[in-house]
């Protein structure tokens, strides 16, 4: 019974240790205090832009976005809508790199705080095997187009894994909900 103990317990350390080094990030997660977060009521979500190959990745990850920050309570979001007629109204056609001064003009116009842009870097099924999705995002003051908050998160699905499958993540687009999650869980 005794070795049983310990090998649970020797089970939750090893376990612990590993999804601890499992989280990726660039090392500026945190650019700003959080006395800077409280500030911000409404937020904006930019198309994602896309470079992994996955047809409609980036629009995917910014619903997924909108979906969790709604979800999480911090923040207004802005209707994904008025985002889109904005472009349209601006003629702006890529999303990846917006100057500072059209992120201004979106602030005062829709009067929102900050801006959250990204680019989904990989957002594979793994077809028979495991998914792997890739992401990275930012947060923009839109009053002065300084970042606040920027990560990276690259993840597969058998990373959520505690023991015989269980956790196991095998689809592109829920693994992309749990990075969106973790990664708006980390904001403030």
């Amino acid at each position: 019974m005794k070795r049983t103990v310990h090998i649970i317990l020797l089970f939750v350390l090893v376990f612990s240790a590993w999804t601890g080094c499992t989280h990726r990030t660039d090392g500026l997660d945190k650019l700003v205090n959080s006395s800077e977060y409280r500030k911000l009521k409404k937020i904006a979500v930019l198309p994602f832009n896309n470079i992994s190959g996955r047809k409609d990745a980036g629009k995917m990850v910014a619903d997924i976005y909108v979906a969790e920050l709604f979800r999480s309570g911090k923040y207004r979001v802005e209707e994904p809508g008025n985002i889109k007629q904005f472009l349209i109204q601006e003629h702006i056609t890529t999303i990846g790199e917006m100057e500072i001064e059209r992120l201004k003009v979106l602030g005062r116009r829709l009067k929102v705080d900050a801006v959250v842009a990204g680019t989904v870097e990989e957002f594979d099924d793994g077809k028979g095997g495991v998914p792997v999705v890739s992401i990275s995002a930012r947060m923009v003051d839109s009053r002065t187009g300084r970042i606040l908050w920027y990560e990276r998160i690259k993840r597969r699905g058998d990373d959520y894994i505690v023991i015989f499958d269980i956790g196991l993540v095998s689809s592109a687009t829920a693994l992309a909900k749990k990075i969106a999650k973790e990664m708006i869980e980390k904001i403030d």
